[in-house]
């Protein structure tokens, strides 16, 4: 498996948007497409890369006016983001992300034109797909249902949503309370059910 050619499990043909976009769009983009990474591409080449842990800053960076409305992407991206070539393996793509503070790996050609995008939820996947059973033999983990994923980007939209008003709030009890009940409900998803 850790010699396996990117290419088995990258998402070909991401979706990206241009540094002089607004962050506004760049946020919208996020939620209708229910991913958390952005590729930043000027000309064809890979430039930055915008998360969505990049908006949660700007709400807690700014309390009266909403900055994603009025920053461009260029302003909120990260720049020259750690990459894998198109050479690269899955062994390398998780000792990148393992050494790093993100999720998401941009693939490049030779001449830094994306063609691909690679995430650690991509390699938890690969991993679980190549894990014996008791018998010793490969079961393929099922795969989540396209439901549950946008059940999962619903909950973590309405946290994004919550924290922002929070934040704006000055920090009112009600909104508090909001963010912590929207927390909650993805706490209780993700933990695991008792046989």
């Amino acid at each position: 498996m850790r010699d396996t050619s990117i290419d088995r499990i990258m998402t070909t043909d991401p979706v990206m948007i241009g540094p002089g976009d607004s962050a506004a769009e760049a946020r919208e983009l996020l939620e209708s497409s229910a991913i958390h990474h952005l590729p930043v591409v000027e000309n064809g080449k890979l430039v930055g890369i915008v998360s969505s842990a990049d908006f949660l800053k700007l709400y807690v960076l700014d309390e009266e006016v909403a900055l994603s409305t009025l920053a461009t992407v260029s302003q909120i991206m990260e720049l020259n983001p750690v990459v894998l070539t198109t050479a690269a393996t899955l062994r390398d793509a998780a000792e990148k992300l393992m050494g790093g503070g993100f999720h998401a790996l941009p693939v490049v050609d030779a001449d830094r034109s994306l063609v691909g995008i690679v995430t650690s939820v991509d390699l938890i996947d690969a991993l679980l797909k190549s894990l014996p059973v008791g018998d010793g033999s490969i079961n393929e983990a099922p795969a989540h249902s396209l439901s549950d994923l946008m059940e999962d980007n619903r909950l973590l939209q309405q946290v994004c949503k919550a924290a922002e008003l929070y934040v704006r709030s000055g920090h009112g009890e009600h909104e508090h309370s909001v963010l912590i009940k929207c927390l909650d409900d993805v706490r209780r998803r993700t933990e695991p059910v008792d046989v």
